[in-house]
């Protein structure tokens, strides 16, 4: 019992200031001064007596963070690793989506879709979103936009400005319909599509630019 009475005081009592803090992980948004303000404002202590996870917090605190966990490495240093958000969308006029379908507060510059919906159904948005893509990136599309309604029904415009009503139900079985038809519409129409109705049962009806023509292969269903 005396020899850790004496090393807790020793350890409670040494001059071992922390000198550096390492940043690990891929990042590209943790700039300099953020660091350097949770290191005059958060790190209180020595080596020892550092309370990681206040600093955590702080770190995790920074808008692009979206995990952090911290060590000390001897006999000077913490060490920090950095999970970053990764941007995929933005969520309506207020936000941004990352690769886990979780929404976050942060600026950013980069053209990127964008989701509506409410908020409790981001997730469900973001795996739609990647389903949709691998589909129309067989024709060269992405997704540009996608919308939920409160009524829990599906549209999309794609990156060439064509808009897809999808509905409610069997939103990729009709989209893979489509685009497996798209190169024989293009031909047919000889003209770009303005927007595309698959709200049928069996089929879906298709709309020219800049004109009231469409080609239907099955009355509307409810679905």
């Amino acid at each position: 019992m005396l020899t850790i009475f004496v090393i807790l005081q020793l350890f409670a009592r040494a001059d071992l200031p922390i000198k550096a803090i390492s940043i690990k992980g891929q990042y590209q948004h943790i700039e300099q001064d953020q660091v350097d303000l949770i290191a005059s404002d958060y790190i209180v202590g020595n080596f020892f007596s550092v309370d990681l996870s206040r600093t955590r917090n702080a770190f995790k605190r920074l808008t692009w963070v979206r995990e952090a966990s911290i060590r000390r490495n001897w006999p000077d240093t913490l060490e920090v690793t950095i999970e970053e958000h990764k941007a995929i969308a933005r969520w309506g006029k207020i936000g941004l989506v990352n690769n886990y379908g979780e929404i976050f507060n942060a600026a950013t510059q980069e053209e990127l879709p964008i989701f509506f919906g409410q908020d409790q159904h981001v997730k469900e948005i973001t795996d739609k979103y990647v389903e949709m893509n691998k589909i129309l990136g067989k024709e060269l599309m992405q997704v540009g936009t996608i919308n939920l309604s409160e009524r829990l029904s599906w549209e999309i415009t794609t990156n060439n400005q064509m808009r897809v009503i999808l509905g409610k139900h069997k939103i990729i079985n009709k989209l893979n319909l489509f685009t497996d038809n798209y190169q024989t519409i293009l031909a047919e129409l000889k003209n770009r599509i303005e927007y595309v109705d698959l709200r049928y049962k069996d089929g879906f009806a298709v709309k020219k630019l800049n004109e009231n023509s469409f080609i239907k292969t099955q009355e509307k269903s409810t679905l």
